[in-house]
């Protein structure tokens, strides 16, 4: 091309003012700008030559490299077009029609691309855009499967039928449209006019919305959910209405059978109010049995009459031991059967269960669960500190590191024993015992909250015992429930978010003061706890 043909070629792309026509390097940046790029995009040549033309695109249709791939297919094909929103220089979006073609040199390779962008009328782009809307609506509508969506005239008369309309009723749509709907109801419904209070209730209030029987093409019946909505043009003229209904019979099944057992869990509920009782029932044996150990040491005149009640004692705990032995036996067997139904829901029904029939399916698992571990809890605290043994020398050093051993403490967690842990002469497993649920409850506790849990092992000579502590750097407890955390079955946070059964610091207590010590809590909350027991010497 020479050069006056160059000029007014310039000249007829400048002048040009419907379409913004313009140049870009081979990296995208603007190299000429026309007219009509200045009216459309607002920017004029010196703003914006030199400068990436994603300028021109909203940040969304500029993502993941969009842009680039654009450049890449006019580079390999000639050229690219496509429709969309562009943003001009004052923030407005405007739609367009963009075509952008490759430049070549004279060995073919592209060395640019010329970019013609024009301004489209919005209402036919919205048109456009609604038509291909409308069709992707009607698309998603037919192929879902869960849902029967369907469309009935005035009349109640079957205009539309989906795919999940087909699954969940049996029929095909040439089988069903154009005939009433009232054929999906029992012949009691339809004889009671149910069908018609659907409509005349969705065409008075806007919808209707129900759950009852309905009745599928082969006879057989369905729980369903049913919602009706009255569909209106501009002028509130009734066209007709839209129907929506789902198969709930799986969910229906699930949910008395959730019933079925939240009875029987009732039941056993009242079972563990008797557990309890035993429990209460083996304090008052317990100081019974001190009572009577007070009369034998007083009767010192009557050795045979001593050795009888100390028989009678000793059979006394067998048969308290044959008691809680039978009780939670006779307590843990309908507890299994109770977590086997729960889980042959679990693998029957699991994919037809919604998430709320779901969630309390796994609150049923749990709380079997929990029952069970609470019924070894009674059992744990009623046998505690009972069984005494002949005193041996015992390394408490030796006994804390071969505890925490046991514990196997998470990673992250570290636990500090000092080196002059003293001998004593006293029962090992008792000590043993005490030791265990006390480092248990600190790693559990501190480990959950901290990422640098800490727990320290010390100890003090009073002259009269040796008093031990164990203190953690977790959450501390407040003052108001110092005393209540000795109790059997007490835990301060919420049931559903701790594994424990309240059991392990009550066992404690039991131990220790069955041998004469004490128990001591310090604990503010933020700054840890710690953890006092006397042991005598």
């Amino acid at each position: 091309m020479d050069a006056d043909s160059d000029s007014t070629y310039r000249h007829l792309v400048n002048s040009v003012a419907d379409y913004a026509i313009f140049a870009l390097d081979g990296s995208g940046r603007v190299v000429t700008w026309n007219t009509g790029a200045e009216r459309i995009k607002g920017y004029s040549a010196a703003e914006i030559v030199g400068r990436h033309f994603s300028m021109f695109y909203p940040p969304e249709a500029a993502a993941n490299g969009a842009l680039s791939r654009k450049l890449e297919i006019a580079a390999r094909d000639g050229r690219v077009e496509d429709e969309g929103w562009r943003v001009r220089k004052d923030g407005t979006r405007f739609w367009a029609n963009v075509v952008i073609s490759a430049m070549r040199n004279g060995q073919g390779k592209a060395t640019g691309f010329a970019k013609v962008t024009r301004e489209v009328d919005q209402a036919r782009a919205m048109g456009d855009a609604l038509r291909d809307s409308e069709k992707s609506f009607s698309l998603l509508v037919q192929s879902v499967t869960d849902y029967a969506i369907l469309l009935l005239d005035p009349d109640g008369r079957v205009t539309s039928w989906n795919e999940g309309a087909e699954r969940i009723k049996g029929y095909k749509a040439g089988e069903i449209i154009g005939h009433s709907f009232r054929r999906f109801y029992p012949p009691e419904a339809v004889a009671a006019g149910l069908p018609e209070r659907e409509l005349e209730t969705a065409a008075r209030d806007g919808r209707f919305e129900d759950e009852d029987w309905r009745v599928r093409k082969d006879g057989s019946r369905f729980w369903a959910n049913v919602v009706v909505t009255a569909l209106r043009n501009d002028a509130g003229e009734l066209l007709g209405y839209a129907k929506v209904t789902r198969d709930l019979t799986a969910r229906r099944e699930a949910e008395n059978q959730a019933r079925k057992l939240a009875a029987e869990e009732a039941q056993h509920a009242e079972a563990t109010r008797r557990s309890e009782e035993l429990a209460s029932l083996n304090e008052r044996l317990r100081r019974s049995n001190d009572e009577l150990r007070s009369a034998l040491e007083a009767a010192e005149d009557s050795r045979h009459a001593a050795e009888e009640a100390a028989s009678a004692m000793a059979e006394a705990y067998r048969q308290l031991d044959q008691f809680a032995y039978i009780a939670s036996h006779d307590l843990k067997a309908p507890l299994r059967g109770i977590a086997n139904l729960a889980q042959w829901i679990q693998d029957d029904a699991a994919d037809e269960l919604s998430g709320e029939s779901a969630e309390h399916l796994r609150l049923l698992q749990g709380r079997v669960q929990r029952m069970e571990a609470l019924i070894d809890g009674i059992l744990a605290y009623s046998r505690a500190g009972r069984v005494t043994a002949v005193p041996e020398k015992v390394d408490t050093g030796a006994l804390v590191r071969e505890v925490i051993d046991l514990v196997a403490p998470p990673e992250g967690v570290t636990i500090v024993v000092p080196d002059d842990l003293p001998t004593l002469e006293t029962e090992l497993l008792p000590l043993q015992q005490v030791f265990m649920n006390l480092i248990v409850n600190a790693v559990k506790y501190s480990g959950a909250t901290r990422a640098d849990a800490t727990v320290h092992i010390g100890w003090r000579d009073t002259g009269e015992a040796i008093e031990f502590f164990v203190r953690d750097n977790g959450p501390g407890i407040a003052p108001e429930f110092h005393e209540r955390v000795w109790g059997i079955f007490q835990v301060l946070t919420a049931r559903d978010k701790n594994d424990g059964t309240g059991v392990g610091l009550a066992v404690v207590k039991k131990v220790v003061e069955g041998r004469g010590g004490r128990v001591l809590l310090e604990s503010t909350p933020g700054e840890g706890a710690t953890f006092h027991f006397t042991w005598p010497t």
